[in-house]
């Protein structure tokens, strides 16, 4: 079956398996006349034959047996959390330098790779609508956050920082580890976006320096209204940071293999509020966006990407036992982080030659993500038994098993007996799902009209599509996770 929603990935039954084991002995074949062809008169180091591997087969076996423990997070019923099954290219790319160990750091260290890092960047920038701007690639958002706020702190003069309560926990940490004292959270609407009006009263009595949008949060993959927020840019002038971490990719749905946004007529599966807001990304100061999310890439892969290059100069860090080619690119020399794989660039970069930043290939695949949300949303607002938090803007659920009390005490009762059978708390669970959790403040906008007199948090079912097999096939594991959650 030669199509990317299948050929590109191992599969839930190990479908592939033999292609990959094809495809990993040509990567170790390659790999050993690359060795060889180095210095080929030096005698040999040693003799394998000589070797006793007995104790590494021993511990090995063990290894092994070990991971059998692990939670199936490469198969769709495993809807729970932000992972997905790396794409074999991504497999292939971070083994062909893995055994070679290239260090992103400084490009005598990695020179090939760093070259590679660098063309994954170009993309990035093309695909997110920067017509210049620089950025690398990171361990993961947390860092790359950190980054951009650093700059930020260091670049402009004095003012508060602001994001919304829903926005990953790496905003307030990165705040203490800065020593930003001058940070607010800002309440969000029933949709779970930034509340707008909120935020431009803040702004009267404390000048913003720094704001941070979410184009999909952590928890319910909400999509901030950039737009209103751009709006309140030209006003107020601060810098914009767009933590698109999560749904930062979903943009290739709506880009053709031209790089030309597709009109929103023939967009499907997408609101066209989020459409609007995926093309605000061009405006944006900076942006997050990980790899190891949507960008089908393995942990941990995420990007920091600025629309002016100006900004780099505030990290400027020079070594001269380490930046010794002058003439050559050294990424570390303007990154936070130091040593960094170069074995992860070159899984980024073979990935997206396979599959591009379009819908013909990484788009081609997320479609069917967002397919089973909007999939599964309808199925719930169809039932009498469970209702919708709310209209997921990608390919996040929240829903919570209802009650005719009215009672949120009684209706988190049924929600959480009903996870206890559909999570990791359970021996055998037919489907893996997660959970999530909203202050009694949050609980009076999400679900007006429920009693909370015990003031309790609020708790609802959620579940992540990232895996792009719950699309397909008629939508049978959707359908299947119907049939259980029925059954509470």
């Amino acid at each position: 079956m030669n199509d990317e929603l299948f050929i590109n990935y191992i599969g839930p039954k190990a479908e592939n398996i033999e292609v990959l084991k094809k495809l990993i002995n040509k990567v170790l074949d390659h790999h050993a006349e690359w060795r060889k062809s180095f210095y080929p008169d030096d005698p040999e180091v040693f003799n394998s034959g000589m070797l006793d591997n007995k104790k590494l087969e021993e511990e090995l076996e063990a290894f092994l047996k070990r991971s059998d423990k692990n939670f199936p997070y490469f198969h769709p019923r495993y809807i729970a959390q932000m992972l997905k099954d790396p794409s074999i290219p991504t497999i292939l790319g971070y083994l062909s330098f893995m055994l070679s160990n290239p260090n992103n750091h400084a490009y005598e260290g990695g020179p090939v790779t760093t070259e590679m890092e660098m063309e994954v960047v170009d993309m990035l920038l093309k695909f997110i609508g920067f017509k210049e701007g620089w950025g690398h690639l990171t361990s993961g958002g947390s860092l790359a956050n950190l980054e951009a706020l650093w700059i930020a702190r260091d670049f402009y003069p004095e003012g508060t920082v602001y994001f919304s309560e829903v926005s990953h926990y790496s905003w307030k940490r990165i705040c203490k580890i800065l020593k930003i004292d001058k940070f607010k959270e800002i309440p969000v609407d029933k949709n779970f976006r930034i509340d707008i009006s909120i935020l431009e009263d803040e702004f009267k009595t404390n000048p913003p320096l720094f704001v941070m949008a979410n184009l999909g949060s952590t928890g319910t993959g909400s999509v901030d209204d950039i737009e209103s927020i751009l709006e309140l840019k030209k006003k107020y002038n601060f810098h914009l940071h767009i933590d698109a971490a999560y749904g930062g990719f979903i943009k290739s749905v709506l880009t053709d293999e031209n790089d030309n946004i597709i009109p929103f007529a023939g967009i499907k599966d997408l609101s066209e509020f989020v459409y609007k807001q995926f093309l605000c990304l061009q405006h944006a100061d900076s942006i997050t966006i990980d790899p190891h999310k949507h960008g089908l890439i393995s942990y941990g892969a995420g990007a920091i990407l600025f629309k002016e290059e100006r900004y780099r100069e505030v990290v400027l860090n020079t070594a001269p036992y380490t930046y010794h080619k002058t003439d050559k690119p050294n990424i570390g020399m303007f990154s936070l982080e130091g040593s960094r794989p170069g074995a992860m660039a070159a899984a980024c970069y073979l990935t997206y030659k396979v599959l591009p930043l379009n819908k013909t290939g990484v788009g081609k695949i997320i479609s069917n993500s967002l397919a089973a949300s909007k999939k599964l949303n309808f199925l719930i607002s169809n039932s009498e038994r469970f209702k919708n938090l709310n209209y997921p803007d990608l390919d996040i659920n929240c829903f919570y098993k209802d009650s005719s009390t009215k009672k949120i005490s009684d209706v988190n009762k049924q929600t959480v007996e009903c996870y206890k059978r559909l999570s990791v708390e359970s021996e055998n669970p037919p489907f893996i799902i997660s959970k999530f959790i909203a202050s009694p403040a949050l609980t009076k906008i999400i679900v007006p009209g429920y009693n909370n007199d015990n003031q309790e948090n609020f708790t609802s079912l959620r579940t992540v599509f990232i895996k792009h097999w719950n699309g397909l096939n008629k939508f049978y594991y959707l359908e299947e996770l119907w049939k259980e959650l029925d059954k509470y």
